[in-house]
């Protein structure tokens, strides 16, 4: 990409923040370079902040659910590595770093792949693994955390180049305050803690504090300032006591944050099943904040609700999340509440469908690329599909296997990596680097009235045409997959299978897939297969590796209403005698939609 057409995004991009966001960005950036330049006087003004400070106290004897849930969070995510972090092994999204010993531990040590985007370094600075520590070790542990937190204050500069983008990054100080704050309660209820390793995770909280109330990340909204709320929050609400000004002060920042950013069905506006996951979690902790008002805490506890039964919509029957936009598996843990109503669910603020029964699923992402404010985190994959037919995921999104700049994060949001309907060789959003996005887009869930029992849909308007596509289930059998083109330009889908499949192509133009014990197959019932085999392709389902899979590609054929169609069986069975006559029924409807929305 040309530098012209970078500036072109990036000034897009510019353009859609309010000027609040605009405010908060250059102060961002003026506090790159002064703290740099001056870093007596910031470090002086975070320490002047922290002496206001009131200090932790002791949590009540009837523990509240959302710490205990705060911190069984990253107990689930870290307790398989903190044994590890005893010698010095760190272990974070699959990549272990051994520094040798626990004093050694290097709290700005870089991974060279991960390029512009330090994930791991950032990951190390959440120090998540410090909860499970205090809760589940023993003595060795306990000594362990005592050297990790005296080593990330001796070994970290915040008014050092980069630090804001590395453990001084207020987005992971924000998650800092959560694991060990959490921990930290939990511990002092069981009274298990040394002394001295009390009062060390006790100091860098109340710095860390101290930090963040000077760096809310008001200019990139979303689930940072969610974080960064949360964080202050739990840590305000078992402190000693709370200054009014910083207690009005989050009662104003909480109100605007789930009025902005918590829709009404529950979906977080950023659209990631996987930060749903953490939106749970965060206003777990915030509908229990003692000094937010009365009735903000309601409006909390129905939004928590909401994001709950959202959260449970968006996860496939093994309770891990879907992986549309920026997701990745075992980011949050897997959803054990009350499980999603079978049959039918839709997210009509959220753009999310879902088709259920037993351990058979369909879901549709049919919403926004995500805020136009800042939709850094959504992937081009309008009216995309995953499936999972008896317990095993067999049609799956590409996933993100990364954020930093390069070819596997542009092909990763790209429509083109996505199965929803597209057109060959045509881009509908502007992606470049990390997160920046230019020209946007967005698809649309149809609602009840719009849509036959047991189907879910949307439709389409890119830069050449529309698309819209519906699916129904045919419970114990499969999903008919119906998409419609409006325009002359060749309408394509290609279908993402695991590796794990084992696949071959069966008769009558159909791809047969196995997998334990389990049998599945894609049949086109109208259109036809770009490539007579599956192609080798990949998909991630963690971050930082990618997995082997299958790429099933086909191609639109001429609907006799005009435009072109595809359908589509993918089922365990052969496609049901009624397919191609109630597939012919979803395609006119198609074509009026996309007809009415011209």
């Amino acid at each position: 990409m040309s530098r012209t057409a970078k500036a072109v995004i990036l000034a897009r991009a510019v353009r859609r923040l309010s000027p609040r966001m605009a405010a908060y960005m250059a102060r961002r950036v003026a506090r790159n370079r002064l703290a740099v330049r001056f870093p007596d006087r910031y470090r002086a003004r975070i320490s002047a902040i922290e002496e206001t400070l009131p200090r932790l106290g002791r949590p009540p004897a009837d523990l509240p659910t959302g710490l205990v849930s705060m911190a069984e969070f990253y107990c689930a995510e870290y307790r398989d590595v903190m044994d590890g972090v005893l010698q010095g092994r760190v272990c974070l999204h699959g990549h272990e770093i051994d520094f040798g010993a626990s004093d050694r531990v290097d709290w700005n040590r870089g991974v060279p792949e991960e390029g512009d985007h330090q994930m791991w370094r950032v990951k190390l600075a959440h120090m998540g693994f410090l909860c499970p520590m205090m809760l589940e070790g023993g003595p060795e542990h306990y000594a362990v955390v005592a050297t990790l937190v005296a080593g990330a204050r001796s070994g970290t500069d915040m008014t050092a180049p980069g630090a804001f983008n590395a453990y001084w990054f207020p987005y992971a100080a924000s998650h800092r305050i959560l694991s060990l704050g959490a921990g930290l309660m939990l511990a002092r209820a069981r009274g298990t803690l040394p002394p001295e390793t009390d009062a060390a995770v006790a100091d860098l909280l109340r710095y860390n504090v101290a930090f963040v109330l000077d760096n809310v990340e008001h200019e990139l909204n979303n689930n940072h300032v969610e974080r960064n709320l949360a964080a202050l929050c739990l840590y305000f609400t078992y402190a000693e006591s709370i200054p009014p000004a910083i207690a009005a002060r989050l009662e104003r920042d909480v109100a605007h944050l789930v009025g902005s950013t918590i829709l009404e069905d529950g979906c977080q506006i950023e659209r990631s099943p996987m930060y749903q996951g953490l939106s749970v979690a965060s206003l777990a902790v915030l509908a229990e904040t003692p000094f937010l008002s009365a009735a903000l805490r309601a409006r909390l506890s129905g939004r928590l609700d909401a994001a709950r039964r959202a959260f449970a919509i968006l996860c496939h029957p093994d309770g891990q999340v879907a992986l549309f936009n920026d997701a990745w598996h075992d980011e949050v843990p897997h959803w054990t509440g009350p499980p999603a109503p079978e049959g039918r669910s839709l997210l009509p603020q959220g753009g999310y469908g879902r088709l259920s029964q037993g351990e058979d699923l369909c879901l549709m992402d049919a919403g926004p690329l995500g805020p136009s404010w800042n939709p850094g985190h959504g992937h081009a994959d309008f009216l995309s599909l995953e499936i999972t037919l008896g317990a095993e995921r067999l049609i799956v999104d590409p996933g993100t296997s990364r954020y930093n700049t390069g070819a596997d994060r542009a092909r990763e949001r790209s429509a083109a990596a996505h199965n929803g309907p597209c057109y060959e060789g045509i881009e509908p959003v502007e992606f470049t680097g990390c997160f920046k996005v230019g020209r946007m887009a967005e698809a649309r869930l149809l609602d009840e009235g719009n849509l036959p029992l047991d189907t879910i849909g949307g439709t389409f308007r890119g830069t050449v045409g529309g698309a819209a596509r519906m699916v129904r289930h045919y419970p114990g059998q499969g999903f008919l997959v119906a998409d419609y083109w409006d325009s002359e330009t060749p309408g394509a889908v290609s279908w993402l299978v695991p590796g794990s499949w084992q696949a071959s192509t069966g008769p009558e133009d159909s791809i047969l897939l196995h997998k334990n014990g389990s049998d599945a197959r894609i049949v086109p019932l109208a259109g036809r297969f770009r490539a007579p085999a599956p192609q080798a392709s990949s998909w991630a389902c963690h971050y930082g590796r990618r997995e082997a899979a299958h790429e099933i590609r086909l191609r639109g054929e001429a609907h006799t209403g005009g435009g072109q169609a595809l359908l589509c069986w993918i089922g365990r069975t052969t496609p049901p005698d009624s397919a191609c006559e109630d597939g012919a029924v979803l395609l006119d409807r198609l074509a009026a939609l996309s007809e009415s929305s011209r």
